[in-house]
């Protein structure tokens, strides 16, 4: 049904609307290190925060060793503003 895609484009939208005057640039989401999470972000134009897992672990003062239970991704705006 797609419904969270629709949900995601609605708040995407909602933020270029001219009469929001959030002044906001980047959709940021703690999204679960899924494989099925991690896809449906990037199919909705989302990319990592970091490059890679260590450099996230690092920033969030988390150890090495072990699993990340969730990554930081973000939608750039800008993309969408015809910029």
């Amino acid at each position: 049904m797609h419904i969270g895609t629709e949900v995601l484009n609605f708040i995407k939208a909602w933020f270029l609307d001219p009469l929001n005057k959030t002044g906001c640039r980047f959709v940021l989401v703690d999204s679960y290190n899924r494989a099925e999470n991690i896809k449906f972000y990037q199919n909705n134009g989302f990319s990592f925060l970091f490059g890679s897992e260590v450099q996230e672990k690092e920033f969030r003062g988390l150890p090495e060793t072990g699993d990340l239970k969730t990554r930081l991704m973000f939608f750039d705006l800008i993309e969408l503003a015809g910029y």
